[in-house]
This record gives C-alpha cells, structure tokens and sequence, in this order.
C-alpha cells in the first residue's frame, strides 16, 4: 500500500523514526479509505477458494468436543453393569438416577475403579476453557467477512455499520482473548448510552457470543466439579447367568422314594404281618436304626457337619426347612431355587393345663387334648415314681402315644397333618457353678417366675405341641445372604408319617433336652415354648435325612462382589447438554465462515521482496480476521519502517511479520508523555 502520498495527522502513541515525519495516530478516520484505494496495477483482488486450511484449529475444536460427548456416552453404554443398573440403556438409569459402570471386572478384594469419566469430563473442561479463544477467532472471520463487505458498498448506512475507533479497540480485545476483562469492557461500553456512537450489529453480536462462550466454558468446568464431587465408588453384588455347560445343580431336597422297596423286602423278610397302608411304612427299626444309611446320616445333619449331604435352616422365623451341604453349593456366589421339605411346630406348656394327681403327684393330661401322657416308666419293681420323668418325644395319635419304647412298629398308628406332639423332659439339679445363678432365684416358686418347669431342683417340662410338615420351595440370595419362602403346601400324609417317626423313635430327645436345660431355668413359658417349637421342627428335619435325595435347582444365577463406578445422571446429563451446546455454536459460526467467498490479494513480484514467498496469495478474509483478533498488524501500520516492504509486511503469512523488526537503535520505541500526550513514540521523538 502506498500511504506516503498523503500527511498523516499527528499523535503521540506513534511515530517514525525520520527526523521530518510527523508522528501519526494508531488508527485513522481515513484508514478504510487509504487501505481499499490501491493502484489496479500494483494491487488487486479476485475471487478465491476458501482457505479451509486457516480454519483446521476450528474444525479440531468442534470434533473434540462432540467427541468428548461420544467418548462419555461409550463409556457409559459399554461398561454399563446391568445387574447393578437393572438393565441397559438410558431409561434404567434415569429410573435409578445413577450410571453404573463396570470399569475392571475382577473379583471385588483385586479390582480396581479408574472412575474414567471424571477425567474425561476434566479433560473435557481443560478442553473449552482453552478452546473458547480459538472459537473467537472463528467468530471474527464472520465479523471481518462484514465487515470487508460493508467497507466495499461505502455509503451512509453502511458506514453506521462499521466500528469506532474506540468500538474496533474493544473488538481486537473481545475476539482476540475474551478474557473477563476484555467482555467487562466491552458491556460497560455497551450499556453507556452517553459518550459513544451507535452500535454496530457486529459488535453486538460479538459481545454477546463471546459472553455465551465464556459462559459456557465456565459452566463446563463447574458440571466437572459437581461430576467430581457426586461421583464415587461403591461395592455392588451383581448377578450373572454362567453360560452353558454348567455342572448339575443337585441342590434340591426330594423324597427318596428307591428305599421304600427295601423296606418292604426286610419287613417281609423278618415279619409275616403285613406292612401298614403305606409302601415306606413298614419295620422302621431297621432303617432308622441302621447306621450306614439312618443313623450316621442323620447324625451328620443334626450337628451340622461339613460333610452332611444337607443342613437344616430356618426361614420367615418359625419354618425349617432343609438346605444343601456346604460341600454341594457355594453360597458365597450362587443364587437358585430348590424343592424342599419344611416343618413349624407351635407349642403349649401343659405343666398347669394338666391334672396333678394329689396322691402320687403324677400329671393326668387327657383333659388337655393328651391321653395316656405324659408317659411314666415303670420303675421295675412294678411301681411308677412321678419324680422322675424319662424324656420322651411323642407322636399322639387318637389315645396311643407312639415311641414310648424302642421295639417293633407293626401297631404304627398314622397320623394327620399336623402331627400331634406330647414332649416331656426333666433335668438334674446343676452341680457346677452357683446353682442360684444357672436357674430360678433361691426360695422363688416356678408361677413367680413365670418358668415352664415345675420343680427347681429337678425341673420338669411338659408340653404339646402341633408340628405341620410342607413341601415348600425356597430361594437363596447370595448377596444379601438370605433364604425366602416362595411357596409352601402342606405334605400328604404318607410323606408325614414317614418324616415324622424319627423324631417320635426319640432321634433327637437329649439333643432337645441340651438345647432347653438353661432356657426352662431362666426363661418365660413363652419364650421357652418358641424355643422348644424351633428345636422340633428343626431337628425333626435333620432326623429324616437318612429319607432325603438330591433333586435339581432352577433359576441358578452367579453373584459376585465388584467394584463399580457410580456417576449421577444430572451432571452427566448436564455436561453433555453444555459439549453440545457449545460444539454446535462452533459449528454453525463454522458452517457460515466456509460458505463466505473469499478473495485473494493478486502482489506484484516487485513489492513481495523477502517478506512473501513466490506464488504468494493472501486472503482479504484472513488479513480481516487477523486485524480484529491480533494487535500486531495495527503496530506495523502505526510504526512504518520506511524500508520499502510496509506493503508486504501488512499480507505477511505469518502475524508476527507484520510489524517492522528494525534493527539498532532507531527501530526502538519509548513509552511516557509525549508533549501534551501519553503514548508509544519512535526513540528520540519526545
């Protein structure tokens, strides 16, 4: 450009370094004029494509920030635990409120939780934050393509268009940095409605995108905090289906029924009487009695051994039912349902409902439901001593009482369900320790202290129970450690009177009688009879096992202990609506700079000297674009460097070419009052 034509008007923030040049102002009314009139043989312009490649930092910004938000959602989707979240998705999510995410699927004591959304979400706020100038820049490619155009209509109202002095200053600030200052500045102009010209329409807008961008960039770092500090880590039991093939769950309980032939052929085989009604009623002596499969089997499960094939557990409070081994299942991690059998018993203290006979003190229930009971045993010389009581379990079945002796079961009477149940048990007086404190307080009667024993020193306990038998089916939930009782019926009664002659042929009498010797001594009647009812039907079970077989187990499911990252919905929801949001603003500023024409500067070979390379063709749009986001074109203009290369300084490619380098002395610049003015003068020019 040729400006020496023309006598620049004085000002103290600029001048050249020549004795006879007068100083000249940063920017000129005239500017506009002296930079669009051009020689047509020195300097000219044609259309161009547009140089896509000045807006590449752009295009990076829009594709990491949607790519920010598809790296988030990925994450999400991919590493979702639906047994934690209970399903896949969004939806289960939103339901929940959390996005549970499975990051290092181990087991829970050696897994570890990256929480890998917390640093992209702070990649993401490090991101735009550093992002939003680059942005603003592209802003100002919109603002420079207006205005070159309203720069080449020259007429009033597009004059009213174009900035200020004072109006370009704060626009160099506002696209070239967007700081908090820069967008203070330019509001306070923007509100004052005294001292300052009208607004341009570019000013505007470029305020009030640099707000919205500053805005936004904040607003992301602050979701990041708020990810940060809601989000964590938590152990979760997840459930999981093993795939096929899967060893056989034999955890189930059934009836053995394969034993019931064996018992009819010994029965035949030792007695010439006919077996009872049912086919596994026959001479329970000796099964019950044989070691091998009755007593040792039964004996493992009542101490609940290690190696029983079967435990008996105790669900809902009252309801035993059987569960398997240990050694079959780990219910550490597997989850299932399984056929059973299971028993309640309900009792009543008889000890004041029966009638003490006042002659030999002995007790007379049959007015309470009970004949014949409770049981005496002879004392061998043909006496019976009511003062001691031989502990029995007792099915009752019409007047009969069954078990009274071990022998033959040939006049097995059948019971119903429930089976009616007469327990008797006595104790020794306690010899070690202090007996006062083991049992009833010295010189109190058993009513005073509502006992259900009759003598403290040789405690007696009667009672009548009714003990019901289900087949029942129960699930086990590995995570919370607990069995529920889906569905219980009551057992037929074959499968009755098989279950409960162990029981009644005194299997588990002195077990009863040791779990209860404190329990009667310290105890209410109340609390005794719901420990005596535990007891029964807990070991009436474990002294049946010997009748028991393995059956199959469905709805088998894993649970395993693992860690999980857990992320609230609403600040991811947040993040992600505020990565959108400012990638589409990028995007549509984007859109309309590559859609605006562009024109090249056509540089003589005589004015490119060593500044532009050969070929060189600068962009109007570029050139623009730098002028309101860089202040160094502006002091290339305001400090000439009189060398003959100005002009092409002022298309250099690269910014910092803009202004002359010099060299020495008169190149440099002094700042401080200049005459009646404070400025940047040329060195020696005060």
């Amino acid at each position: 450009m040729d400006t020496k034509s023309e006598q620049l008007p004085s000002s103290s923030a600029s001048l050249s370094y020549r004795p006879d040049y007068e100083p000249q102002v940063a920017v000129l009314p005239t500017f506009q004029e002296k930079t669009t009139v051009v020689p047509a043989q020195t300097w000219a312009t044609r259309p161009a494509r547009p140089r896509l490649l000045d807006l590449l930092p752009a295009a990076a910004v829009i594709f990491t920030t949607f790519g920010f938000v598809a790296v988030i959602l990925g994450i999400l989707m991919a590493y979702q635990c639906p047994e934690t979240q209970g399903g896949r998705g969004v939806l289960p999510a939103i339901r929940k409120g959390f996005f549970y995410t499975i990051e290092d699927r181990k087991r829970y004591d050696e897994s570890t939780s990256h929480l890998w959304i917390l640093t992209i979400s702070s990649a993401a706020a490090q991101v735009v934050a550093g992002t939003s100038s680059i942005v603003m820049a592209l802003v100002a490619y919109r603002v420079g393509a207006e205005w070159l155009r309203l720069s080449r209509s020259q007429n009033s109202s597009s004059s009213a268009e174009t900035p200020s002095p004072a109006q370009y200053g704060l626009l160099v600030r506002l696209l070239g940095s967007s700081s908090i200052l820069a967008i203070g500045e330019a509001f306070i102009y923007a509100v004052r409605s005294r001292n300052r010209t009208r607004l341009p329409r570019m000013f505007r807008q470029s305020m009030w995108l640099a707000i919205i961008v500053r805005v936004l960039a904040r607003l992301v770092g602050l979701t990041a905090l708020w990810l940060h500090t809601t989000s964590l880590s938590e152990r979760s039991n997840a459930t999981f289906v093993r795939p096929p093939p899967r060893p056989p769950t034999l955890w189930g309980v059934s009836f053995n029924q394969s034993i019931c032939a064996d018992m009819i052929s010994t029965y035949q085989e030792y007695s010439a009487l006919s077996p009872p009604g049912f086919e596994c009623l026959g001479p329970y002596e000796y099964f019950i009695s044989d070691v091998a499969r009755g007593h040792n089997i039964a004996f493992d499960v009542m101490t609940n051994s290690t190696n029983a094939a079967f435990h008996v557990g105790t669900v809902e409070k009252d309801t035993a039912f059987v569960l398997p081994g240990p050694g079959l299942v780990d219910m550490r991690i597997e989850n299932f349902i399984i056929p059973t059998f299971a028993t309640r018993a309900t009792c009543t203290s008889l000890n004041r409902a029966c009638e003490k006979d006042p002659n030999t003190a002995s007790l007379n229930c049959t007015a309470a439901g009970y004949p014949n009971f409770p049981y005496i045993r002879d004392s061998g010389n043909g006496t019976v001593s009511a003062g001691r009581v031989v502990n029995r379990v007792l099915g009752v079945v019409g007047n009969d009482l069954i078990g009274q002796e071990i022998g033959s079961l040939e006049s097995v009477k059948i019971p119903n369900n429930p089976v009616k149940i007469g327990v008797q048990l006595q104790w020794e007086t306690l010899e070690q320790g202090s007996v006062t404190h083991a049992q009833a307080a010295s010189g109190a009667s058993a009513a005073e202290q509502e006992l259900a024993v009759d003598n403290l020193q040789h405690p007696t306990l009667y009672a009548g129970c009714n003990l019901t038998f289900l087949d029942a089916f129960v699930r086990w939930d590995s995570g919370k450690q607990h069995w529920s009782l889906l569905n219980a019926t009551e057992s037929s009664q074959e499968r009755t009177a098989t279950l409960s002659l162990p029981i009644v042929w005194q299997y588990a009498t002195e077990m009863i009688s040791g779990n209860l010797m404190y329990i009667v001594r310290r105890n209410t009647t109340a609390e005794t009879m719901v420990a005596l009812g535990q007891a029964l039907a807990r070991l009436t079970l474990a002294t049946a096992a010997g009748f028991y077989k393995p059956d199959t187990a469905s709805e088998v499911t894993e649970s395993e202990t693992i860690l999980v990252s857990r992320y609230p919905v609403l600040p991811i929801a947040a993040l992600l609506l505020l990565l959108c949001v400012y990638g589409l603003i990028a995007s549509v500023i984007f859109l309309s700079v590559s859609r605006t024409p562009h024109e090249a500067i056509i540089v003589p070979v005589s004015d490119r000297a060593s500044v532009l390379g050969e070929g060189m063709e600068p962009s109007m749009l570029a050139l623009a674009q730098r002028w309101l986001t860089n202040p160094m074109p502006l002091v290339g203009y305001s400090f000439a460097g009189e060398d003959g290369r100005d002009g092409a300084r002022s298309a250099a490619y690269y910014t910092i070419n803009t202004a002359y380098a010099g060299n020495e002395g008169h190149t440099r610049l002094t700042i401080g009052l200049a005459g009646d003015r404070f400025g940047v003068t040329a060195w020696g020019h005060r």
